[in-house]
């Protein structure tokens, strides 16, 4: 066994961004390195099934009709079955339909995959990390002596300004959505109030508090925020284009001013 002399930090691109983990391993490096390339493996395969650039995916091919969901593998039936949910649960500010490539679950994939990647890292033991994907985090354990996480929310428009600091201790997640990330790619049966410039969630799971996000945003955040307070275990932060922060009542960390005109 070779002992680790220190966190094992991975970058790469995955979905359209980038996707990072860092690791606190308490067992031998080569082990960690494995569990390491174990995650981004999954992110890979799982990519190869929902991506809707590439004509060849499950979901691609479903969205025309050459497949029926009867054909799917069980994770896009999962991920159908989630968006259904907050499909109704919203009112159909959430929507996977109607943007220009057909059937388009990435407002909940993203953070599903990622959590879903994670686990591998649990499965091989190992209890201290954190894995980002395109600015979406989540936590286990600690970065050392019991200290928690702290994840940075960064402004919209001004990467270097930081709108709030979460402390996560153990499992935990933190979840921006917006358009400065990948663009305009929320779409929903609502006009998405152009005021609004990010919305973050934070709660115990990636897949919930990345859906959570993206249906807030899609909502508008008035309105967004009072349709999450019955969700237990998530808060969230709506920043608008005046400057303007709002939250609800739980949301933990620091949360800063913005001096920010347009």
């Amino acid at each position: 066994m070779i002992p680790s002399s220190g966190p094992i930090v991975r970058v790469a691109p995955v979905m359209g961004t980038m996707a990072s983990v860092r690791l606190h391993p308490s067992t031998a490096a080569l082990s960690a390195e494995a569990a390491v390339d174990a995650f981004f493996r999954e992110l890979e395969r799982l990519e190869e099934m929902f991506s809707t650039y590439r004509p060849t995916s499950e979901i691609s091919r479903l969205s025309r009709d050459e497949i029926g969901l009867a054909d799917c593998s069980p994770e896009v039936i999962e991920v159908l079955d989630a968006c259904t949910f907050l499909e109704h649960a919203s009112g159909g500010a959430f929507s996977i339909r109607g943007g220009p490539r057909g059937l388009d679950p990435a407002g909940y994939v993203k953070g599903w995959a990622a959590e879903r990647a994670s686990r591998l890292l649990d499965d091989a033991g190992f209890g201290d990390w954190m894995v980002n994907i395109g600015g979406d985090v989540q936590t286990n354990g600690s970065p050392g002596d019991e200290r928690p996480w702290r994840i940075a929310v960064s402004h919209p428009d001004r990467r270097e300004a930081v709108v709030a600091v979460v402390p996560v201790l153990g499992r935990g997640a933190v979840a921006t959505s917006g358009t400065a990330e990948r663009g305009a790619h929320l779409w929903s049966d609502r006009t998405i109030d152009a005021d609004l410039r990010s919305v973050t969630v934070t709660g115990p799971s990636l897949t919930w508090a990345d859906a959570y996000a993206t249906t807030v945003f899609a909502l508008g955040g008035d309105e967004g925020l009072t349709w999450l307070a019955p969700f237990p275990g998530y808060e969230g932060l709506a920043l608008w284009a005046d400057g303007r922060l709002d939250r609800t009542s739980g949301f933990p960390g620091d949360v800063y001013g913005v001096d920010y005109a347009g």
